[in-house]
C-alpha cells in the first residue's frame, strides 16, 4: 500500500497509482488535521493530486523527483495560496 497513516502524518510512499485515490480520500476525510508527506513518493497519480487540491491538506514534505518536487508541487503551493476561500 503505498498510502499509510500515523498518529502524525500521512504518507505516500512509491509509486502512486489512480487505485490508491480512494485511500487517500478515506485518510484525509478521517483525520483531516493530518498533515501529508510526500517525500518517498516516486510516482502520483493525477488523481491523487485531485484529492489534496480537494482537501488541501498541510504538505510537510516534498517528493524528491525532481518534476513533482519543483514543477508540480510549485503549482499546487500556488493554488493553496490563491483559493483560500473554498
Amino acid at each position: 500500500m503505498t498510502v499509510t497513516v500515523s498518529e502524525t502524518v500521512i504518507q505516500l510512499t512509491g509509486a502512486c497509482g489512480v487505485e490508491e485515490v480512494e485511500t487517500l480520500v478515506e485518510c484525509l476525510q478521517e483525520h483531516p488535521s493530518l498533515p501529508v508527506d510526500l517525500s518517498a513518493a516516486t510516482a502520483i497519480h493525477t488523481a491523487l493530486w485531485q484529492a489534496l487540491m480537494v482537501f488541501r491538506p498541510k504538505l510537510t514534505e516534498a517528493p524528491t523527483s525532481f518534476v513533482i518536487g519543483e514543477k508540480v508541487m510549485g503549482a499546487l503551493n500556488a493554488y493553496f495560496c490563491e483559493n483560500t476561500e473554498l
